[in-house]
């Protein structure tokens, strides 16, 4: 993207991430006219049209996630890279729409700053809807049409026996519309986190950093770490998708809210949870998923069988694909989820997977020169504040060298042996 959105005042962004509505007013009105632009230069002519809703969208999300920002650079490559995320969905609707009933003509009017400014903050305004209250009530509706059913059967002694067979049958459909009601929630989740309007949280190597959730929930990110919000996150349900790893302090559910848990997703793992904090890893290559409970307790569901095991405070556990649940030891608790306490830890670990793991928690660009030493034991525990003290404790552990490759990349390969000195005569 050739536009450059402006950089706000540190004070303004400071204001912003602190809740202040009239400083997201001001960056609004700041941002609009480059957003307007950025927009339109990714949605590209055809779709120009949905510049204005997409400049919305991206101010949205910034509210949404306002407390990750610690300063205005932040904020504004936030705001370009919601623009390309948002432009990119309004592409793949339109493309749909374009398939299924050919050419759509464009009727979006793109409003004046004023106008914008009034849009986003009736919808930060707008009461939320009461989806407990409408179950409720559909449910009440249900049962008392049940009830008038049953009594008017009891009005005619004749019918008492079909009667009693009439009750049984609704109790029978009761029972199996909870058994649906449980299998559908599953599905109504897979949907909302495949939408086209999920939220994408992301670190890349080398990052960690905490955001705030839109029910209050706090997700400490390790590096390299995805983490997927369906766009209906904090009503009905509560489930988020992590791909990484991140420590969950999770806000109690109260009020309109004490059914709905919080609930991540890792692999065909559900870690459920109320008022607690704990940590999930699932990288792709670990093959398995593992919860660490640091307060209060929670849940680990297998999707695929329905098993459920408790984790208390105190205890950490790895998962499995086969359904197996295993607690780990102090070793292997370390190795997994070290990053929490600002450190990662080998132990016996090949040097070909160690690599990786230093360019993922340092950012470094780095490789292992020499795959025929990539079997070699490396046992090191290194702290994260020093990507300099980290290579050169590899060094140490697996008896290497270091070179610069091609762009100043880190070569890892073989120290050469030592000569065994002459004996003197």
């Amino acid at each position: 993207m050739t536009v450059v959105l402006p950089t706000p005042e540190p004070a303004v962004v400071a204001r912003f991430a602190s809740g202040d509505e009239n400083a997201l007013v001001t960056l609004y009105r700041q941002a609009f006219d480059g957003l307007l632009a950025a927009a339109d230069e990714a949605l590209g002519s055809d779709l120009t049209h949905y510049r204005g809703k997409v400049a919305y969208q991206a101010m949205l999300e910034a509210w949404q996630t306002r407390e990750r920002f610690q300063n205005p650079t932040a904020f504004a490559a936030f705001l370009e890279e919601a623009v390309r995320h948002e432009a990119a969905i309004q592409k793949r609707k339109h493309a749909t729409l374009h398939h299924r009933h050919g050419d759509v003509a464009a009727h979006i009017a793109v409003p004046q700053v004023d106008e914008a400014v009034r849009i986003l903050m009736d919808e930060l305004h707008a009461p939320p809807v009461d989806h407990a209250a409408a179950v409720e009530e559909v449910l009440s509706a249900k049962r008392a049409h049940a009830r008038e059913h049953v009594e008017r059967v009891a009005e005619k002694p004749k019918w008492l026996r079909y009667g009693a067979i009439g009750v049984v049958v609704v109790a029978a459909i009761f029972g199996a519309q909870r058994f649906l009601d449980n299998a559908g929630s599953e599905v109504a989740v897979d949907r909302a986190l495949k939408g086209e309007n999920v939220q994408n949280l992301t670190s890349g190597r080398g990052q960690r950093g905490t955001v705030t959730l839109r029910d209050g929930t706090r997700a400490s990110m390790g590096s390299e770490t995805r983490l997927s919000i369906p766009e209906k996150f904090g009503g009905t349900q509560r489930t988020v998708a992590l791909e990484g790893t991140a420590t969950f302090t999770v806000t109690p559910t109260t009020g309109d809210r004490q059914s709905v848990p919080f609930a991540v997703r890792a692999g065909t793992a559900t870690v459920t949870a109320t008022g607690t904090v704990f940590t999930v890893r699932s990288y792709p290559e670990d093959k398995a998923v593992y919860v660490e409970v640091t307060e209060g307790t929670v849940e680990l569901k297998d999707r695929m069988s329905g098993t459920v095991t408790a984790i208390k405070a105190g205890d950490a556990v790895r998962f499995i694909t086969d359904g197996t649940v295993t607690p780990l030891d102090a070793m292997a608790r370390d190795i997994a989820l070290a990053w929490t306490r600002d450190s990662i830890v080998f132990e016996q670990a090949p040097l070909r997977n160690v690599v990786p793991e230093l360019v993922r928690w340092f950012g470094i660009d780095a490789v292992l020169a020499d795959s025929s030493i990539g079997e070699r034991p490396v046992s090191m525990r290194v702290a994260l504040n020093s990507s300099g003290e980290a290579t050169a404790a590899l060094t140490r552990a697996a008896d290497l060298t270091i070179a610069f490759g091609k762009d100043d990349r880190l070569e890892f390969h073989a120290a050469p042996a030592t000569k065994a000195p002459k004996a003197k005569r």
